[in-house]
């Protein structure tokens, strides 16, 4: 015998078992889940950042070596990341947020085969970081750019200060579980650790939904050539001068920050002035990776950075101002430990305001291009730093602090004499060189006031109200366009009614 029940006798939960249909979390639950992922993968990551050095030294014994591994990753990310910003804007947000994962994937795939084969040597490792170095021009602009479709702007600072602690927390478990795992599992042991991680941050991000941004006027006007886009985002960076002096402070503040806190002068100084006791470095190492994921944790909790121009100007003077410049004066632990945790608590605080300003201002179809420039524009002296740290350290200060040098009557004073007196003096001159930049950017108004002074994407106006105005295809039309472009960066271009 059949039964039938009537559509409108089912109860409530009955229908709504019916009527589901999955949906992919979003918002900050997507967020999360992506975040996870990625922390994931990023502590194996960094497992395996350790142990390709060590393994590298164990087999040449060349500082220069292991070097050029740092050396390739950092070039071809330069080299890749404006053109990652045209792909990103062009494409869908998640496929370019795996770019990272696959390219890293294919990396330690071939890694593994050549280690397993016996066969694997130094310069299969600098390919491997080609791969890398390009997957990361694609993943920090990407997730960036991300964050705009996914979370509501009053959450920027936090979903930001979440996606900092993916390098602040990987930066104090990896060192520790890496000599560990090298001797336990060895080399092979560690890349499957990593290819799995990396197989798990994949399917964390493929089950969340990432939203396609919406199409925006000066969207659909900036595509042009290849080339031309690719240097997009360094010209609208460079057209509003608010945003460009904080970028120049970010330029110039990583450059001494880099030769500051660099392997060849923190790292030299510590090691001198202590006898080279590795368990001092290793503490100050620590404690500065800590301050960070407190910061880190504190902004994903809080999330309430009003000004977030005023907020990058004054973390870069405190920070080098009180951090950098104690650092290279002290010469005792507490004091070293005290310098680190002030430099280090506000660089999330610094780049977390900097990311929400620009996810802010810059229309989402846009923020691949910007951002990408944006990275380029802030990090391209970074991989120079250590060098720049050894030559000025050992030729020039160095000398110049050890017994009768020509600058110890002048700082001996101030950062002692002796081994590691002339690193000391390097630092605390970048220290003094980062917060006069900082000091510099908070004098001048458009820079101060970039936050206030720039509109926010959403007041530009929409597309339809230029494509009734003009032909974009004319030339005629083309010079409004550039007008009302102009306008639109002073903030005096007025939506019509009831947009």
């Amino acid at each position: 015998m059949f039964y039938f029940i009537r559509y409108d006798m089912l109860s409530s939960q009955a229908m709504w078992r019916l009527n589901f249909r999955f949906q992919r979390p979003n918002g900050m639950t997507g967020l999360f889940i992506i975040w996870l992922g990625q922390m994931i993968s990023g502590i194996a990551s960094s497992i395996t950042a350790v142990a390709l050095p060590i393994w590298i030294f164990s087999l040449t014994d060349s500082g220069t070596a292991v070097g050029l591994l740092e050396f390739f990753f950092f070039g071809s990310y330069l080299l890749a990341v404006l053109f990652a910003g045209i792909l990103i804007d062009r494409s869908d947000r998640k496929t370019m947020m795996l770019m990272y994962d696959f390219l890293s994937l294919a990396g330690l795939v071939i890694l593994l085969v050549l280690q397993t084969a016996g066969i694997l040597e130094v310069w299969h490792l600098y390919v491997a970081a080609v791969f890398q170095g390009v997957g990361l021009a694609f993943q920090s602009p990407s997730y960036a750019a991300a964050i705009t479709t996914m979370v509501p702007r009053k959450q920027y600072v936090r979903a930001n200060g979440l996606m900092s602690l993916l390098y602040d927390i990987p930066g104090i478990f990896g060192p520790l579980l890496a000599g560990i795992m090298y001797l336990v599992l060895g080399l092979s042991g560690i890349l499957v650790l990593n290819l799995i991680a990396f197989v798990i941050s994949i399917g964390f991000l493929l089950f969340v939904d990432v939203p396609t941004p919406a199409q925006t006027m000066e969207g659909e006007l900036s595509h042009s050539r290849f080339l031309n886009e690719a240097i997009y985002g360094i010209k609208y960076i460079f057209q509003r001068p608010g945003l460009l002096g904080l970028q120049l402070i970010f330029f110039t503040g990583n450059l001494f920050s880099g030769i500051a806190l660099s392997v060849a002068a923190l790292y030299p100084m510590i090691l001198l002035r202590t006898g080279n006791n590795t368990e001092i470095l290793g503490s100050v190492q620590s404690a500065g990776a800590l301050a960070s994921v407190v910061a880190g944790i504190f902004l994903t909790t809080w999330g309430g950075i009003k000004r977030p121009a005023r907020a990058i100007i004054v973390g870069w003077i405190i920070s080098n101002l009180l951090g950098l410049t104690l650092l290279g004066v002290a010469q005792t632990l507490v004091i070293w430990l005290i310098a680190i945790v002030i430099n280090s608590i506000f660089d999330p605080i610094v780049n977390v305001a900097m990311d929400a300003l620009l996810q802010a201002k810059i229309p989402p179809d846009l923020q691949g291009r910007v951002f990408s420039a944006s990275d380029f524009i802030s990090q391209a002296m970074i991989p120079f730093t250590p060098l720049l740290a050894g030559y000025f350290g050992d030729r020039i200060f160095e000398p110049a602090m050890g017994t009768g040098g020509a600058l110890v009557n002048m700082f001996g004073w101030l950062v002692g004499t002796g081994p590691g007196s002339g690193f000391g003096l390097l630092i605390l001159l970048c220290g003094v060189g980062g917060a006069l930049v900082g000091i510099a950017g908070y004098l001048i108004s458009s820079v101060r006031n970039v936050d206030r002074l720039l509109p926010d994407f959403r007041r530009l106006p929409p597309m339809g109200m230029i494509r009734r105005a003009q032909s974009l295809r004319t030339r005629k039309g083309a010079r409004k366009i550039r007008k009302i472009n102009r306008r639109m960066v002073r903030g005096r271009t007025p939506l019509p009614p009831g947009e």
